[in-house]
């Protein structure tokens, strides 16, 4: 069970930081400061819980944790809930701060809460596809600094996973939002479609699809290519 909480708050502090710099700082500091809060998030809970859950924080990473064979299918399930509900409440959160900030029912939708909706030059594809090499990236990195063969880097594997996510964050904040993680993406859209737009939510499956298609690929390339697990 204590696996399961750390997963879940882990990823309520990912997805509060995240997108909480981008309802609170938007964009108009550029995307370094929203990028910095995910990766400062990712570095933070897995120094805090990695030794718990392993600290994936995300589906497509739990994802490629199973097809390596770290985790089992079952336990692969209890990550997938605790880390969509921690997505939600996160976005609950949020949602509490702006009323407490005095926000009006109509501000807020027009705020919104940090969800991701892909630019209209883009379709379910091609925002599914870059969501998926992205995502890749980020999972071969985590598989990868977390191997046995790289156990003497076991301090540094937070850093190198939050600060290559804040790379590929930056990458693709201005295309996909850059989400990389169906969790961080679910709560803000659900949030979006209870106050009355549900754009994010109808663009949701790109999110789901894609970041889970680059984890299992990425998993395929770190077990049987790279030889994570020997």
């Amino acid at each position: 069970m204590r696996k399961y909480i750390a997963e879940f708050i882990g990823t309520l502090l990912l997805v509060l930081m995240g997108t909480g710099a981008v309802v609170f700082a938007g964009t108009s500091y550029g995307p370094l400061p929203i990028a910095m809060a995910f990766a400062i998030s990712v570095i933070a809970g897995a120094a805090a819980l990695g030794k718990i859950s392993g600290a994936h924080f995300n589906p497509a990473i739990s994802l490629g944790a199973a097809i390596v064979g770290r985790i089992t299918w079952v336990e692969f399930a209890g990550y997938l809930v605790s880390q969509f509900l921690g997505g939600i409440v996160a976005t609950g959160i949020l949602f509490g701060f702006m009323k407490a900030f005095g926000a009006k029912a109509a501000t807020i939708a027009q705020v919104g809460f940090g969800q991701t909706s892909y630019t209209a030059s883009l379709n379910f594809f091609s925002a599914a596809g870059i969501e998926l090499v992205l995502t890749f990236f980020l999972v071969l990195v985590a598989l990868m600094t977390t191997a046995k063969q790289n156990a003497a880097l076991a301090n540094v594997a937070p850093v190198a996973i939050g600060l290559v996510l804040g790379g590929l964050v930056m990458i693709g904040l201005s295309s996909t939002g850059g989400s990389l993680n169906p969790a961080r993406s679910f709560g803000p859209a659900l949030g979006m479609a209870l106050v009355g737009s549900s754009t994010a939510l109808a663009n949701y499956a790109a999110y789901l699809v894609g970041p889970l298609l680059g984890g299992a690929l990425a998993a395929v390339v770190a077990k049987y290519g790279l030889g994570s697990e020997e």
